[in-house]
């Protein structure tokens, strides 16, 4: 009765329903293949479980030798346990890469198979029905695999020799070889392909990378609002915007070209590549003189000659967008324009808005004796904060994205999971903020006084006294904050990313299965919510002890 007095009742509900939901996912069929399809459980599983096992088993031991290394005379006795077993581990294991293989080889090949482009790599065989690598391919990945586990036996080792090193290098190496080990086991953990659960994988990875990152944006905006503006402010961002106007109105002055649409509007028309966007609408939606209230369908063309040659090759075609040099062969002019390249609009735009919106701060901020970027951060935070997560990740996932790839000309290409992790990050950054707003302020302004007459700069001030203390103060609410971005990840399979509800939705479409996909995945995110629940209640018991 003690242990179970130590288990939260919410945890104890859900312990005493387990052998109900086990008895529904073990004599139905239904239960059990949406089980199996949500979590993402692939061919081969088993094995690629085993081979994960095996190896994250020895990276988190590799981890645990190099920071036992590190800290020798104050390392507890687990720590210390795990850091003996650490090279025998990393020695059988490289044994067992040699002598049996098929333990390690599934997880490895998945890895390595996942990490290339499926449609365009050379190494993979597309010949059969399953896509698999060629065998000679897979005999590297082995080697490649024996070699990593020899190098990662010699850096456990080394972890162990360099304990008996003098400062100063003993601290770099080791501080090396805990960083190289992480690392690995960081790559195991939230980076390999998980094949025997990727639902679940990408649910947590979205998660914690967009925790991580709107922890950090939301202290940065917190950062910004703690600016205090100086007696040089205003005129020095005041100026900078100014000098954006001006750059922007130099852009704007340049010539602009002259462009006419000639033919008939009959059938379709032909648009020259890398016309603006503006003026395509203008003519699809038929806005331009003459026109008559109606659509017309348009057609690209590689250049001003393809389309008008298209006049004449095409038989859909029956006029085209063209430079007014460039059209000689006679045909009715039907509207004329002129308009700034784009070379020249985007930059003006760019440099426009920002100039704009720098000055606004800049004004807002000498009125009420506030930095600009004070201003800018906290219009950040109100704002975001007044629009729907959903919202966000449309925008950043579809149209900011793709406009990133315009303009980078193809150079920037995120994929869908990126998307989605940083429009999650950008939304809750807005609360993080509040949310470390709210604890810096808890603390006394005596300690930031303290601080300073003991010589720190703002930077140490805020490094050693406020950010531990806040930290400790804040815990409950940013542990509520992971539990809430762990279930608006099911938001981002708007983007198409595979997530579990994405996994869901694709198993539900395809068994038409009425209830057991959605009560599936219902049970999966009470049992991930609870658990992660339950680790936070324990990190904030641990702080708690701190504070005492």
């Amino acid at each position: 009765m003690s242990r179970l007095s130590t288990i939260r009742p919410s945890n104890l509900v859900l312990l005493a329903a387990a052998p109900f939901i086990i008895y529904l996912f073990a004599t139905s069929s239904k239960y059990l293949r949406s089980l199996i399809a949500i979590l993402g459980i692939g061919n081969n599983a088993g094995p690629i479980f085993v081979g994960f096992l095996l190896i994250v088993s020895v990276a988190i031991l590799g981890y645990l030798c190099a920071r036992y290394a590190r800290f020798t005379n104050h390392a507890p006795g687990w720590l210390r346990a795990s850091a003996l077993a650490a090279l025998p581990a990393s020695i059988a294991l490289l044994v067992i890469s040699f002598l049996s293989p098929q333990l390690l080889m599934p997880f490895a090949e998945s890895v390595f198979f996942h990490a290339l482009s499926e449609n365009t790599s050379s190494l993979i065989d597309r010949s059969s029905q399953t896509w698999v690598l060629y065998p000679e391919v897979v005999t590297q990945v082995q080697t490649g695999l024996q070699v990593l586990l020899a190098g990662y036996t010699a850096v456990v080792a080394l972890s162990l020799l360099s304990a008996a090193l003098r400062p100063p290098w003993r601290g770099r190496v080791l501080l090396g070889l805990e960083c190289l080990t992480g690392a690995v086991l960081f790559y195991l953990m939230f980076m390999a392909h998980w094949q025997f659960a990727t639902g679940v994988a990408i649910t947590f990875r979205a998660a914690i990378f967009a925790y991580i990152f709107s922890a950090i944006l939301g202290l940065i905006w917190v950062g910004l609002q703690s600016f205090k503006p100086r007696a040089r402010t205003t005129i020095l961002y005041g100026s900078i915007s100014l000098s954006l106007l001006a750059i922007s109105a130099f852009f704007f002055m340049q010539p602009q070209v002259s462009y006419v649409l000639v033919g008939s509007t009959e059938g379709r028309i032909a648009i020259v590549r890398g016309t603006p966007q503006a003026q395509a609408d203008i003519i699809r939606f038929g806005e331009f003189d003459g026109a008559g209230e109606q659509q017309y369908r348009i057609r690209s063309a590689t250049d001003a000659a393809a389309a008008l040659e298209q006049i004449e090759t095409v038989d859909s075609v029956s006029g085209a967008f063209v430079p007014v040099d460039v059209h000689s062969q006679g045909y009715p002019v039907l509207w004329q324009t002129s308009f700034l390249p784009e070379k020249y609009r985007n930059p003006a735009l760019a440099f426009a808005v920002f100039g704009f919106l720098l000055l606004t701060l800049t004004i807002g901020g000498a009125q009420h004796k506030l930095h600009p970027l004070a201003v800018g951060a906290e219009f950040f935070v109100d704002t975001i904060r007044g629009i729907p997560m959903l919202v966000i990740i449309l925008y950043i996932g579809l149209p900011l994205a793709g406009a990133v790839k315009d303009a980078t000309g193809g150079g920037i290409d995120m994929t869908n999971m990126t998307r989605g992790i940083i429009a999650i990050s950008v939304g809750y950054s807005a609360y993080m903020a509040e949310i470390f707003r709210s604890g810096i302020e808890a603390i006394p302004k005596g300690q930031l006084e303290a601080g300073s007459s003991l010589g720190l700069s703002r930077w140490q001030t805020a490094r050693l006294i406020v950010l531990p203390q806040a930290l400790r103060i804040v815990t409950p609410p940013l542990g509520n904050e992971f539990i809430a971005m762990i279930k608006d990840t099911s938001l981002l399979s708007i983007l198409s990313v595979r997530d579990m509800t994405q996994r869901m939705r694709e198993f539900q479409a395809a068994s038409f299965l009425p209830f057991a996909p959605f009560n599936t995945a219902a049970i999966l995110y009470v049992v991930l919510t609870l658990c992660c629940a339950s680790f936070l209640k324990w990190i904030e018991r641990r702080t708690a002890k701190d504070n005492r």
